[in-house]
């Protein structure tokens, strides 16, 4: 993901706006569809928040997404070089000539950045990932159900295929044996041997 974001050309509308749509979709894990349908309005840079409006929702229900500064100095950056003529019913994620993107054009965009580098990325597989890194970063499988606007676990299970290596470094930080036993498991204590 990092070697994607380093992709688009920044100086360009498009690259700009495909910047900061990865980084967006990276960042709070916004169905494709939803981040497309986004309109300036439905974000509040100084409350560091976007709302999911439940119109556009999959699910029809609204939900209000954190965003970190990185996404909130690219959507900044994304807003200032919109024309003035551009209504705020123009959706923030949109063509150069302020039409509605739609998922095609998105993984138009998304080729031909998995063209160069080597590895097959579609617009979902940005959803997939933030998933997957959030529970590996230490988030818990609830608030991510709550994020991603799946109504049960179910569905957020769907995303996830976590590794054996993922289980073990879970388990060395969250097992309980951590407060109950001095020291926590991964101490080691030398044993001598019985002779």
């Amino acid at each position: 993901m990092t070697k994607l974001l380093a992709l688009p050309d920044k100086k360009t509308y498009s690259g700009l706006r495909d910047y900061t749509l990865i980084l967006f979709i990276l960042d709070t894990g916004a169905r494709p569809s939803e981040a497309l349908s986004l309109l300036p309005n439905d974000f509040d840079l100084k409350y560091r928040v976007t709302t999911i409006p439940a119109k556009i929702a999959k699910t029809r229900t609204s939900r209000t997404l954190p965003l970190l500064p990185p996404t909130i100095n690219a959507i900044e950056k994304l807003i200032k070089v919109r024309p003035n003529e551009w209504s705020n019913d123009i959706p923030l994620f949109c063509s150069f000539e302020g039409t509605r993107m739609t998922h095609d054009s998105l993984r138009g965009r998304l080729d031909k950045y998995s063209t160069i580098l080597g590895v097959k990325i579609r617009p979902y597989d940005l959803r997939h990932a933030f998933a997957l890194l959030y529970l590996r970063n230490g988030g818990n499988v609830f608030t991510l159900q709550k994020t991603l606007g799946h109504t049960d676990l179910s569905m957020t299970k769907r995303y996830l295929n976590l590794t054996g290596k993922d289980l073990t470094e879970t388990h060395k930080t969250a097992s309980p044996l951590n407060k109950l036993i001095k020291g926590g498991p991964s101490t080691r204590t030398r044993v001598r041997k019985l002779k």
